[in-house]
């Protein structure tokens, strides 16, 4: 399984919203803090926005900010809002090196192994990584 870069950006992002989450930030102003492009920002902005995790704010004073509080996202909500569903990174249907397929004796392993940290990441909320200032 590979953590991406817009999942580490899409952690940042969350970092910068929480600091002042009735405030809504411009994504040109944190693409540009944290040295990304605004593609590669709006790429991320846009799974975020999909998975309820952030809402836009229009008007002159509009960006983005926080749809809900920090204990309320979990670190798998933004894993899979950013890359893809772990189900995609665990997926062993198509496993072209074992001619086993169905009979293979690692896809429990696998499967077994996506539960387990699936759990996990679900367990693990923004709150307990962000420690928002107050």
């Amino acid at each position: 399984m590979k953590i991406t870069r817009r999942t580490d950006y899409a952690i940042h992002l969350i970092a910068e919203l929480s600091e002042n989450p009735t405030k809504p930030l411009g994504l040109r102003t944190l693409a540009d803090r944290h040295n990304v492009t605004y593609a590669f920002a709006r790429t991320v902005q846009q799974g975020l926005l999909k998975s309820g995790i952030i809402e836009t704010v229009r008007g002159i004073n509009g960006g983005i900010k926080l749809a809900k509080p920090l204990d309320e996202i979990s670190l798998l909500e933004v894993f899979e809002a950013a890359q893809d569903p772990l189900d995609t990174a665990f997926n062993n249907d198509d496993v072209p090196w074992c001619e086993c397929a169905d009979d293979c004796v690692s896809k429990d392993v696998w499967h077994s192994t996506k539960t387990l940290l699936g759990e996990h990441l679900a367990g693990i909320s923004m709150h307990h990584i962000l420690k928002p200032k107050k």
